[in-house]
């Protein structure tokens, strides 16, 4: 039999955040990699990480690691997200932070020696809709998301970065790509945070794990559809 040659890895995980590009879009309801006259219809049909986003949240989970206030808490949970964008010709860096305070904890000083564009990372931190109503997309068009969404208004980083992206209401006229990575630090003796472990188990030991919870893999998929209202047909 002839040799075959072993797969080179893939330079990305390629994790997807809120589903498959497959999937139908709960806002346009068009499947997320349909094609309209040669062109796709969703221009981020799903969230993918990359090893370059994990190098950067590493970097600030190395930071946060040696700053004993947010770590000594035996009960703490706190996430931090990255994400990187080019759109429209434009590039953009944006970090976030949820838990343990309402306020953001990552500073800059968390932020040091970030050798992916270092210097060009900005915080995100949109106030976070009460409830179903009122959301923003990441092209900044007003969505109404699920009622029956479970923790609707839970304020995670993923949606926090999303949501920073719509606020800046883009001139939209291509994607190139959105990426995104996150990391969850749960501590050993957190209560209630099971949504939080889902890939890492329920061991009683502090851990950091990378994932979304259940109520952002609700929320992204109409977070990041980027089809014009005019091209929605209403039911």
């Amino acid at each position: 039999m002839p040799k075959i040659k072993p797969r080179k890895p893939d330079a990305d995980d390629n994790l997807r955040h809120g589903g498959f590009a497959t999937n139908t879009c709960p806002r346009c309801h068009y499947v997320r990699n349909k094609k309209e006259k040669g062109k796709l219809l969703h221009g981020i049909p799903e969230l993918t990480d990359s090893a370059k986003l994990r190098s950067v949240v590493g970097q600030i989970k190395d930071n946060l690691m040696q700053d004993k206030s947010l770590v000594r808490d035996p009960e703490a949970v706190f996430m931090m997200g990255v994400l990187e964008a080019r759109i429209s010709g434009g590039e953009y860096y944006l970090y976030a932070s949820s838990g343990r305070t309402a306020a953001p904890w990552i500073q800059p000083k968390h932020l040091d020696g970030i050798t992916y564009h270092p210097g060009k990372w900005k915080l995100a931190d949109p106030a976070i809709p009460a409830n179903n109503r009122g959301w923003l997309t990441v092209r900044g068009e007003k969505v109404d998301l699920g009622a029956d969404i479970q923790g609707v208004s839970r304020p995670c980083s993923a949606v926090k970065l999303l949501l920073g992206l719509g606020g800046m209401h883009l001139d939209w006229k291509s994607v190139d790509y959105l990426r995104m990575s996150e990391m969850v630090y749960v501590g050993p003796k957190a209560e209630d945070a099971k949504h939080m472990r889902t890939w890492h188990g329920h061991g009683a030991t502090n851990s950091w794990t990378a994932h979304s919870c259940d109520a952002c893999e609700a929320r992204i998929p109409y977070l990041i559809c980027d089809v014009p209202p005019n091209w929605i047909e209403t039911p």
